[in-house]
């Protein structure tokens, strides 16, 4: 994995499914960002105003709320995101076409690179 890739970086990763959050968590720590979590639609939209924020990895669910005013205000604030999901993703991408997709279950690389290419 791209060791350190993320160093300096502060990236917001919104799930519920708890094992799933901490995958994600652990991957991005270990290439080096601060990471922080939220698992409700409410503390995503808090944690959504948080200034050093450098990018989010944001389930397109969660439980039964859609996450899509999250996206809208990642959107208004500039903060990029990546969609981690395992639901179709037609509507996202007609909404924001330029969110890359990465599907659950991946890898840690895969996750981190996509972050990375958001950075870049």
């Amino acid at each position: 994995m791209e060791s350190l890739a993320l160093c300096g970086r502060s990236i917001l990763v919104i799930e519920e499914e708890a094992f799933t959050a901490l995958e994600a968590v652990t991957d991005l720590s270990d290439a080096g960002a601060k990471v922080y979590s939220a698992h409700r639609l409410r503390d995503a939209l808090h944690m959504a105003e948080h200034p050093a924020l450098s990018a989010v990895v944001i389930a397109q669910r969660l439980g039964a709320d859609h996450t899509a005013q999250v996206c809208r205000r990642l959107a208004d604030l500039g903060i990029p995101f990546v969609f981690h999901t395992r639901y179709d993703v037609t509507e996202a991408k007609q909404n924001w076409p330029d969110a890359p997709v990465v599907t659950k279950p991946a890898s840690p690389r895969e996750l981190v690179r996509a972050v990375v290419g958001l950075l870049t």
